[in-house]
């Protein structure tokens, strides 16, 4: 199967319907893993709609895959620019040139993100601390339980 052709579906199927392409894996076997998402969180309606596109634009004659589309969870890192935006106002854990950082991502733009970064002692006032897009190597949505 050629990656290229499924990530032009992918993005076609996604765009069509309100939503917006993450990642295409594919695996060993034609198994087929589109991560896509959407701006205000993907429905399941959006899924299926999505599954539809691709596997009517993939001949099952001439190859046989598996298709998965789903959300990326969140263990999985934040991909794209898009991702970023959507999560303004949430926790991220940031790994960044030998350094980690969790706070509250509160500005996006199109070079960097800024986390506010709590006190070490909660009257201790946040510090902001904004990271270029280039010096990141992993971020995740962290979970808090209050």
């Amino acid at each position: 199967m050629d990656q290229h052709k499924i990530e032009e579906i992918a993005l076609a199927a996604t765009e069509a319907n309100d939503a917006f392409l993450v990642e295409v894996e594919l695996k060993p076997n034609n198994v087929i893993v589109v991560y896509a998402d959407a701006d205000t969180g993907l429905s399941i309606d959006q899924i299926k709609m999505i599954n539809r596109k691709i596997e009517a634009e993939l001949d099952r004659d001439l190859e046989d895959f598996n298709l998965t589309v789903s959300s990326p969870d969140l263990n999985k890192p934040l991909k794209i620019w898009r991702q970023y935006k959507k999560n303004v106002g949430r926790t991220l854990k940031v790994k960044f040139q030998d350094r980690q950082a969790e706070g509250d991502l509160v500005e996006v733009s199109e070079e960097d993100i800024t986390l506010s970064i709590p006190g070490k002692k909660k009257k201790d006032p946040a510090t902001a601390l904004t990271i270029a897009f280039a010096d990141i190597t992993e971020a995740k949505v962290g979970i808090k339980f209050k």
